[in-house]
């Protein structure tokens, strides 16, 4: 382990200079590193849904976390990846979104983007999204260590829907937008018989 500081100085600055801890740990290259560790925060488990749902939770690892991805149990006859499961989509890093974590795990790297998520829209899981579903969060890191973050299992409704549900495109999560013509659009659906107006007037 070796601890350091790095100094940021500048002549035009009203705050300088600026002083950065650094720690670094180095590992030999025989040495076993640890598994991904979190938490599968939603949806909550046996909870009923409808329409888009955040995917959410948190992991950290020693040296770094590769990705995050979602699955769920297959339905009969469906094709499945190597484990056993169907892949729905990729948990999206935030930096910032979980401060918590952060602040509970100072010395992890990368802890400032502990935080993933996904918005996972029901409609599109068999039966038109009605029924119950297992859900699977699994981590993997670096080295190739995987760890099933937790396992939810919920019923979705999506024929007793009443509320408008979409999801905004662009800027994609923890996506990054600057200036005046950065163009920012999504999507919205709502169930029938109702009807979204199509001059947008009714969106906010």
């Amino acid at each position: 382990a070796y601890n350091g500081y790095i100094t940021l100085t500048s002549p035009e600055s009203t705050n300088s200079p600026q002083v950065i801890s650094v720690n670094l740990q180095v590992y030999a290259s025989t040495a076993s590193t640890s598994k991904p560790a979190g938490y599968f925060d939603t949806p909550i488990d046996n909870s009923t849904v409808r329409s888009s749902i955040p995917v959410t939770g948190w992991v950290l690892d020693d040296i770094e976390v590769d990705h995050v991805k979602i699955y769920r149990n297959p339905q009969t006859g469906e094709p499945t990846q190597p484990n056993g499961l169907v892949y729905i989509g990729d948990g999206v890093f935030i930096e910032g979104a979980r401060a918590d974590i952060e602040a509970s795990y100072p010395t992890y790297p990368y802890n400032y983007k502990a935080g993933w998520g996904i918005m996972m829209l029901t409609n599109f899981l068999p039966n038109s999204g009605n029924g119950t579903f297992v859900i699977h969060a699994i981590a993997t890191d670096k080295e190739g260590n995987t760890t099933t973050l937790g396992v939810r299992t919920i019923t979705c409704d999506n024929a007793s829907a009443v509320d408008p549900f979409g999801a905004i495109d662009t800027p994609e999560q923890g996506g990054t937008a600057s200036g005046n013509d950065y163009v920012n659009f999504g999507w919205a659906l709502t169930p029938q018989p109702n009807a979204i107006a199509t001059d947008g007037s009714t969106l906010r």
